[in-house]
């Protein structure tokens, strides 16, 4: 067994080739992430895995995590996950959770897990492919979380050991199998039970119109203020959102729904217009579209999301679209808040 010591402040450029290297030839690595020492093999190698589990003695009927650079990078490894599924991604990745969901063609289940670990993340950039890693100890033992312990355990059995910045927790990632419905913690570690819990309940709405000035925050701002009126602890249940087929990033309310909020609703609001994009959308457990439209540009954009989008207007007496009020008279602007208005206190009650 070789041994490499890393700066924490530097990375050079031949130590981290050699490592590339020692992974490419199909070499076990033991090294440091911010939860406990790893053992690691390139994904991609079937020999080096079949060894990786000799060494560890784990029973073969039980895969390995992949462990990958970044979100984009182990999204793509999973069919479309649950919206709670996207928002444990928002909260913890990178760090110490590893997901468990189905493969992309769904044929299989995997654990896929970003560490935020410095030295650990430019070695996967380096490689750009996906690694199995394990906790560096015998299945069933006390697992390494130093190199010391690694070197004691495994001196004969693996090719290098990294040394960089130490574990930060001491303790394994928490892991989450998506799979049941709504979850199941297959292990509590850094990240407990709690904290996942409270991502799951907290559910996320998302209304959506053409520029997000006027129609989707106006329905934004009254959903949150008539449900909260009715929901206990509302903050914890529910997290309101909106955006814009084609928004300009970071604009204010229109000048009409301001006066609309402050005049009728007695609600000074400061909002910044957000563009639509994929990871809000499949983030969010009800999407509200304003217009057949907007609904249509949602599901041309993911056609999974389908059974989640509701026109708003489905709400109203007659179902029917919400109009866009930009560049009509105030009259038309308070006409769309009514419409609005009445649809989001009937969707208040079926929520």
């Amino acid at each position: 067994m070789k041994k490499i010591v890393l700066s924490q402040d530097k990375i050079e450029p031949e130590k981290l080739e050699e490592i590339k290297k020692t992974f490419l030839e199909g070499g076990i690595v033991a090294l440091p992430t911010e939860t406990v020492y790893g053992l690691g093999v390139l994904a991609s190698c079937r020999m080096a895995v079949e060894r990786l589990y000799k060494v560890k003695r784990r029973d073969c009927n039980k895969p390995f995590s992949l462990c990958v650079a970044n979100k984009k990078e182990g999204i793509s490894l999973f069919s479309l996950l649950p919206p709670y599924g996207f928002r444990l991604i928002e909260k913890f990745w990178p760090g110490p959770l590893t997901l468990v969901f189905y493969s992309r063609n769904g044929d299989k289940k995997i654990g896929v897990r970003v560490p935020y670990h410095k030295t650990l993340s430019k070695i996967l950039e380096e490689l750009k492919e996906p690694i199995n890693l394990c906790s560096a100890n015998i299945s069933g033992k006390k697992v390494a979380t130093t190199s010391y312990e690694v070197e004691k355990i495994f001196s004969e059995d693996i090719d290098l050991l990294v040394e960089a910045e130490p574990p930060r927790y001491n303790k394994a990632s928490t892991v989450v199998d998506l799979t049941f419905y709504p979850f199941k913690i297959l292990r509590e570690g850094v990240i407990p039970q709690k904290e996942i819990i409270e991502t799951f309940i907290r559910k996320r709405i998302l209304f959506v119109c053409t520029g997000n000035t006027c129609r989707s925050p106006l329905a934004q701002v009254l959903l949150k203020k008539y449900l909260s009126q009715i929901v206990s602890f509302f903050e914890k249940r529910y997290e309101i959102l909106s955006c814009g087929i084609v928004a300009p990033e970071g604009a204010s309310l229109s000048e009409e729904i301001k006066k609309i909020l402050k005049e009728y609703e007695d609600l000074n609001t400061e909002h910044f217009a957000r563009r639509i994009n994929k990871e809000i959308l499949v983030s969010s457990d009800l999407i509200f579209a304003m217009e057949r439209r907007h609904k249509e540009f949602i599901i041309n954009l993911e056609p999974l999301l389908e059974p989640r989008i509701f026109l708003l207007g489905k709400f109203l007496p007659q179902e029917q679209e919400i109009p866009d009020p930009i560049g009509k008279p105030f009259e038309f602007h308070l006409k769309v808040y009514n419409l609005i208005k009445e649809a989001i206190l009937e969707l208040r009650e079926w929520l």
